[in-house]
């Protein structure tokens, strides 16, 4: 962790007159990120979410502005309850209606506008004498406002939950489960490589031999390039794994393993029904991407165009229609039989990407026969198979020994440095920001109040809840000192304050704070903060 990470800004004077600017402590010397780099490719503006309650509206977010840039990785970081998880929860549509609604604002991800629609999906008539509101939904709009999250979810934007458990489903393996996510995404270059797979001819068995005796030999390292020289040759990288989790062990005679080896090849020796049951599928994969880049142009133009999604509902009924033998019971799981086979290491390969020790049993497993920190990867594993241009990792390595804690963070670096996923990281632990995040965004009862750089954040602190969060962190440079806390707690949103929602706890709270919500101001250096005792220029809403 970065030395500069408690590092404080002086103390403010208790005036309605801006105090001079922090200055450099020299703690950091963090380069400040380049946010021309690269693009947005997640802008949030003005975005407000309320749940409404038997007790009243619950104002969880009240005009939430951020952004992302491809590549980068943002930190969202506050106390418990000021509207972390229900930002990320916003942004992928996936708020529990009832009681959440989407109020207002926008989610633009690579210009389109993913709230498309959202004032359609309600009407609102707020109930006499109370703080209540009468809901009436139009779930027609709102089940058209899931289908067209559909194109986003997945390719475009992939989330890592808080609780891995409450997003795996118990039933099914751990194989069965990251599969589906991947067949949905990366389906037709699956089954375009089975398509052209080669089993059998004298390079593959060239290469089938070079593995056994490399197996005989026990040169693991060797055993792992043969076996990826295998899956070269058959076209299938995922025979290449296959074989190295056959053959390791392998000690003596490894001719049983290459008759194993050589029955694995067969099925997928693809018979006229399977080959069928491939280009049916290919076809309704192409169907499925015609539809969501329809839904995607809807969202960035905000033209509706039925009569094309009629259309291709329509091939995509007719294609089934056609072929309906091969959904009948018998035919099914004998032409899928390679396809099942395929995803099964497919998975393998994908859970050896964020080091898993022993991915084959681990596919094989459920859910509840792993560990917390296992249960993590299978979820970074899941996400990460549709390479995703956005990643939004809510708490991922919450309740994780320190151990497994830094395994999972350099995981994820590693994987936005080979994949380019941008990453918006939300935790309460600040050390992990600042070993990670490129930017931070400081969140207070679901208003962002200050965002900037991490090097400059962290080295000159302005808004005084940030300073309080920065004070609270024990320093291993002053061992002997005091931890602050932040008197007070998190407001009932139900009844926030006005003005400022953080004046009632605010060492240095005006008059102004109490009655007018500060605006977001630029003080340099991309380091913006919504707090009147600055006084730069405004940033434009």
């Amino acid at each position: 962790m970065r030395t500069a990470v408690a590092a404080r800004a002086p103390s403010m004077p208790l005036s309605a007159d801006p105090p001079a600017r922090p200055t450099d402590t020299g703690a950091s010397s963090a380069p400040d990120v380049d946010l021309s780099a690269g693009p947005v490719i997640l802008d949030v503006r003005g975005l407000r979410t309320y749940f409404f309650t038997y007790d009243g509206v619950v104002k969880a977010l009240d005009g939430v502005t951020l952004q992302v840039h491809r590549g980068e990785t943002v930190g969202l970081v506050g106390e418990t309850g000021c509207g972390k998880s229900v930002t990320a929860f916003s942004i992928t549509k996936l708020i529990a209606d009832p009681p959440g609604r989407i109020m207002d604002g926008k989610i633009l991800f690579k210009g389109a506008n993913l709230l498309f629609g959202v004032d359609r999906e309600a009407k609102f008539k707020p109930v006499k004498k109370t703080n209540r509101v009468k809901v009436t939904r139009y779930y027609r709009r709102i089940k058209a406002g899931q289908d067209r999250m559909t194109a986003v979810r997945g390719g475009g934007i992939s989330m890592i939950f808080q609780e891995p458990m409450s997003a795996l489903n118990p039933i099914f393996s751990i194989a069965d489960q990251i599969s589906e996510a991947l067949f949905l995404h990366r389906g037709i270059p699956i089954i375009e490589g089975l398509l052209k797979a080669k089993t059998r001819g004298p390079e593959v068995e060239a290469a089938l031999q070079a593995v056994a005796d490399a197996a005989r030999s026990g040169d693991r390292v060797a055993m792992r390039a043969t076996a990826e020289a295998f899956g070269v040759a058959t076209g299938l990288s995922t025979f290449g794994t296959q074989a190295y989790y056959l053959f390791r062990g392998t000690s003596g005679d490894p001719e049983p393993k290459i008759r194993e080896m050589r029955k694995a090849l067969r099925r997928v020796e693809l018979s006229g029904l399977q080959r069928n049951y491939l280009v049916q599928r290919r076809r309704l994969l192409g169907l499925e991407s015609q539809l969501k880049a329809s839904f995607l142009e809807e969202m960035r133009t905000g033209k509706l165009d039925r009569n094309h999604r009629r259309y291709i509902r329509s091939k995509r009924l007719g294609l089934k229609l056609s072929t309906i033998y091969l959904g009948l019971w018998g035919i099914r799981g004998y032409a899928r039989r390679p396809v099942t086979d395929e995803m099964f290491w497919q998975v393998v390969q994908h859970l050896e990407g964020v080091s898993i020790a022993n991915p084959v049993q681990v596919a094989r497993g459920y859910p509840h026969e792993l560990s917390g920190g296992m249960l993590q990867r299978v979820m970074i594993a899941m996400a990460l198979s549709a390479e995703p241009e956005l990643l939004i990792a809510d708490e991922p390595t919450t309740a994780l020994d320190v151990t497994i804690q830094a395994q999972i963070l350099e995981l994820m670096r590693d994987l936005k440095s080979r994949i380019g996923t941008a990453i918006l990281l939300i935790t309460h632990d600040l050390g992990v920001i600042a070993e990670v995040a490129d930017r931070v965004c400081v969140m207070y009862a679901g208003n962002v109040v200050e965002m900037g750089p991490v090097g400059e954040l962290f080295k000159r602190p302005l808004h005084p809840y940030t300073q309080g969060l920065l004070s609270s962190i024990p320093r291993m440079d002053e061992p002997d000192k005091k931890l602050e806390s932040i008197p007070g707690s998190v407001p009932n949103l139900i009844y926030p304050p006005s003005g400022c929602r953080f004046h009632p706890r605010c060492p240095h709270a005006m008059p102004v704070c109490r009655e007018k919500r500060p605006p977001m101001t630029v003080e340099g250096g991309g380091h913006t903060v919504a707090c009147y005792l600055y006084n730069g220029p405004v940033v434009p809403g």
